[in-house]
């Protein structure tokens, strides 16, 4: 499987934050030839190599989504957001809601121009006003078809190849899940000098929480975090908030919302990638990652990023040399 391939696999299936069994279901299967096992929070861990010196690759599996909260009377499904969900992009929307039979669509409506006012279509709403429509005119038919409060639901997801570039929904953090991926199959027949461990957390878009439990688990030398950074590089954003160039290379995120990344570790890196001609990036920006936990927790910890535009929406988009390139690197970055 080529690693565009392994991207929009992976971001099919499905992985809301708390809800990331189906995702991880997946993956134990996937990594099967590899002793994969689950450790008590439901992170994802496979060790290779041997030696002294302990390494962690780790990366999210989960995404951000929606969960049911009622049924009302009428078979409306109200719902809350998990993670960072910007309510621009709920309004008009398709719905995975994923029940015990299987998956069930619904829609957030739009109220169409024949019925709104003007005050109507110059208002973003939010959650709390918003309800999703499965089809069903009472609640009891809602029931039937398996709808009920507490299930995990998503937007419907489009994968599209644009050149160089794919976009889709969820590539924070599948991408980085596939590096993780694609960089296991390069090494898992080398002999390494390290023992390396590969992790796919849960819950980091709902509070890093897989990896502070990791962290207080295990003691590794070096954490390396595979996660996205936004780009301020997009119409409407002025560039300084976030200087990460998509298609320039991974990028080092040297400062965001919960502090500075380790400089021993930033300038191993750098001087890595020089000297394998490996383009790098450093930049700052809001929100944080994993790796910020596992400093936290005293263990070096830094966070590698693929530049994204218009994270957190339906659109997000990556260049396919970020992605190839952060294998490369961290290929350099394990072997040292």
């Amino acid at each position: 499987m080529n690693l565009e391939d392994l991207i929009r696999e992976m971001v099919m299936v499905p992985g809301v934050s708390g809800f990331e069994e189906p995702f991880r279901r997946y993956l134990v299967d996937k990594l099967k030839d590899y002793g994969p096992w689950v450790d008590p929070v439901g992170n994802v861990h496979v060790k290779i190599g041997k030696g002294e010196k302990k390494i962690a690759i780790i990366a999210h599996m989960d995404e951000i989504g929606l969960v049911t909260t009622h049924v009302n009377k009428d078979g409306y499904v109200h719902f809350a957001p998990i993670g960072g969900v910007d309510s621009r992009m709920l309004y008009g929307r398709v719905v995975e809601i994923f029940t015990d039979d299987g998956v069930r669509y619904g829609v957030i409506g739009l109220i169409p121009p024949h019925l709104s006012t003007s005050e109507d279509r110059n208002k973003v709403p939010t959650w709390k006003e918003l309800v999703i429509d499965v089809g069903a005119k009472s609640r009891d038919e809602a029931l039937a078809i398996g709808i009920r409060e507490m299930l995990p639901a998503r937007w419907k997801k489009d994968f599209v190849v644009m050149g160089n570039y794919i976009v889709t929904r969820a590539l924070d953090d599948r991408i980085g899940c596939a590096i993780l991926y694609a960089l296991l199959e390069r090494l898992s027949d080398e002999d390494l000098g390290s023992e390396v461990h590969f992790i796919w957390t849960v819950q980091e878009e709902t509070g890093l929480r897989g990896a502070s439990a990791l962290s207080d688990s295990e003691r590794f030398d070096e954490v390396y975090a595979v996660d996205t950074m936004t780009t301020g590089l997009m119409p409407g954003v002025a560039f300084h908030l976030s200087t990460a160039r998509i298609g320039e290379g991974p990028a080092i995120r040297l400062v965001d919302r919960k502090g500075v990344a380790p400089q021993n570790l930033r300038e191993k890196v750098k001087r890595i990638a020089k000297e394998n001609g490996i383009p790098v990036q450093e930049a700052i920006t809001g929100g944080t990652t994993d790796a910020a936990t596992v400093f936290e927790h005293g263990t070096p910890a830094l966070p590698i990023c693929i530049p994204v535009k218009y994270t957190h929406s339906p659109v997000e988009m990556v260049h396919m040399a970020d992605v190839k390139n952060a294998i490369d690197l961290l290929e350099k970055v394990v072997k040292s």
